[in-house]
């Protein structure tokens, strides 16, 4: 019995939750979430990436305007390793299943491929699990 209980708060992927071209696809994995009134697609899960990033255009999508970003502008590192300078920092409430995530995101004015880039440590702070391979995100809520 006590090996029941632990076996119900773990989090598996099986098979028959693969995608259905199975585990010869190289997609990148990408969710949809809810933020305030809109549904936000193409949400990249990266966990190689260190910080958590919305494109300005992904901002403006959202109804917010410049005087809603803090200040605390940093320098980044972009995928093809110029530096750029970030405008700020948001921190919108996204939905994901049950229940909300406050999440911080610096704001970049750069075209991407992505609405919303979510990152390592906001992974590890909900306890998710990401399998690319499965293309699904899991985390434990209320047992």
């Amino acid at each position: 019995m006590v090996g029941q209980v632990l076996e119900s708060h773990k989090i598996t992927f099986d098979e028959d939750e693969l995608p259905p071209v199975g585990i010869g696809h190289n997609k990148a994995l990408h969710i949809t979430m809810q933020c305030e009134d809109y549904f936000i697609t193409i949400i990249l899960i990266d966990g190689g990436f260190s910080l958590n990033i919305c494109p300005l255009v992904t901002l403006k999508k959202l109804g917010k305007g410049l005087h809603e970003i803090k200040d605390g502008a940093i320098n980044v590192k972009a995928f093809d390793g110029s530096q750029r300078s970030t405008i700020g920092e948001i921190s919108p409430c996204l939905q994901m299943g049950p229940t909300w995530f406050e999440v911080d995101f610096q704001v970049i004015d750069v075209p991407a491929s992505y609405n919303l880039l979510l990152r390592r440590p906001w992974i590890h702070a909900t306890g998710a699990v990401a399998s690319m391979l499965h293309q699904e995100v899991m985390f434990e809520w209320n047992h």
